[in-house]
């Protein structure tokens, strides 16, 4: 009997941690995203409007391009394609909005904390990122996901369409939105795996 019942509680253990544990899948939330990260000259509301302004333009002349592909892999190997060109647009727009300021655009690892974005946010860790420095970069932060596209919204009256998320499978969207209450347990699960090992 006592057999029995011990077997019964290893079995809804195992059901219960295999429910709420994320699967490597949810895990490649990382690797499936590309994260734009801009730094503002500085604080000044000047240069604050300025970093929102540039963010408007990227996004508009580069997010739309970066749906068309399925795969982080193929959007990283366009933006690294394109790293001179965003530099060469985000200067050439700062110029015309009247400042003198140059801007600095990498391709690199960044760690992130967690995030709340409108309808969908991400957990923290490392995520590859398009970080554009204007000038001293010494102001506060944006950022936001540039492939999949899905801060595409924030720039234009138009959110994305379902299908501009294709860079995500199911289980990662499920997680990001947390539409359900056992993904919002993988979501925490998963930033403690990262802190622990990441």
């Amino acid at each position: 009997m006592k057999k029995n019942i011990f077997s019964l509680f290893l079995i809804l253990i195992t059901v219960i941690v295999a429910a709420v544990i994320p699967t490597e899948a949810e895990g490649n939330i990382y690797s499936d995203t590309i994260r734009l990260h801009i730094l503002a000259n500085s604080d000044s509301e000047e240069d604050q409007a300025l970093k929102l302004r540039v963010r408007d333009k990227l996004l508009l002349e580069y997010g739309e391009r970066l749906s068309a592909f399925e795969s982080r892999e193929k959007a990283e190997e366009e933006l690294s394609s394109l790293l001179n060109e965003i530099k060469d647009t985000a200067d050439a727009f700062i110029a015309e909005e009247g400042y003198d300021y140059r801007t600095t655009v990498t391709l690199t690892e960044e760690r992130y904390e967690t995030r709340e974005y409108e309808g969908f946010s991400l957990p923290a860790g490392k995520y590859l990122s398009l970080r554009v420095i204007i000038g001293d970069g010494d102001g506060k932060n944006w950022w936001c996901v540039m492939y999949p596209p899905l801060c595409m919204g924030i720039a234009s009256d138009t959110e994305p369409e379902d299908d501009a998320v294709l860079g995500y499978t199911d289980s990662e969207y499920a997680l990001i939105t947390g539409s359900e209450p056992r993904y919002r347990i993988k979501f925490k699960l998963l930033e403690l795996i990262d802190y622990a090992f990441g």
